[in-house]
């Protein structure tokens, strides 16, 4: 049986309330969409060791490795946090690597639905959103290994009921029952290279969102193969009809 490799990573958050229930909605740091992506590969050593000498050579080249960032021991690909150069770098890197797919679900937080649907629960609310994003895309002729970033509130049994649930929403459209061969685990994102990679799509497709910014988005379009506005009626851009701006409705991004 073939393998097929899952990495699950965010960006966003689930939040509505902080402390002692205080409402975030509309105030300043709030986080009005939650979007989850993976990438899919069938070659987990490829992209690890291709990754792992990318950020190696980037450490030992004389014009990068002054940089703060990348002199911290700790330091590991982090769009958000990395140089532009270094970003600018790993973006070309990204446009060249082929074996690997992004999809990502965006959901846009909207507090009628969190309270009706979502119970008022955060961890509910991010895992089933994990659970829209990885109900098409299953075969009983593969073996998946998933492996989801690591966050504070997430646990292995959130998320293999994340999957099971999938798997049936998966079942009753094909209106068969099939019996999918899966392990889980729950890893920090310095740990496994292949989630900096989920995590540039991330970053890639909210700043196109957020500021409208497409250049880096349109790099790495190529390798993207679905993204599901979730709360659009769930409507479905792939790369046939690919996910642009003019043609979802407006995001409320009130920050």
């Amino acid at each position: 049986m073939q393998n097929s490799y899952y990495f699950i990573d965010e960006c966003g958050d689930p939040e509505f309330y902080g402390k002692g229930k205080r409402l975030l909605v509309g105030t300043s740091g709030y986080q009005p969409l939650l979007i989850i992506g993976l990438i899919e590969t069938p070659n987990r050593k490829s992209i690890h060791k291709a990754v792992k000498e990318f950020s190696d050579s980037i450490r030992q080249d004389v014009l990068f490795k002054s940089i703060p960032s990348v002199k911290d021991p700790h330091w590991f690909l982090h769009a958000k946090n990395d140089h532009p150069e270094v970003r600018s770098q790993f973006f070309q890197f990204l446009r060249q690597y082929h074996d690997i797919t992004f999809h990502a679900v965006i959901a846009r937080k909207d507090l009628n639905i969190f309270n009706r649907k979502h119970n008022n629960n955060a961890s509910e609310f991010y895992f089933d959103v994990i659970r829209k994003l990885l109900e098409n895309h299953w075969s009983v002729d593969l073996k998946y290994h998933i492996y989801l970033a690591h966050k504070s509130k997430s646990t292995t049994e959130k998320l293999i009921n994340s999957i099971e649930r999938a798997i049936d929403s998966s079942n009753k459209k094909k209106g068969i029952i099939e019996q999918i061969d899966y392990q889980c685990t729950i890893e920090k994102s310095s740990f496994l290279p292949e989630l900096s990679v989920v995590d540039y799509f991330l970053w890639a497709l909210q700043r196109y969102i957020y500021k409208g910014e497409s250049r880096f988005w349109e790099t790495i379009e190529p390798s993207v193969g679905s993204v599901i506005d979730l709360y659009d009626e769930n409507k479905l851009y792939d790369k046939q009809n690919v996910f642009r701006l003019e043609k979802a409705p407006a995001f409320e991004l009130i920050l």
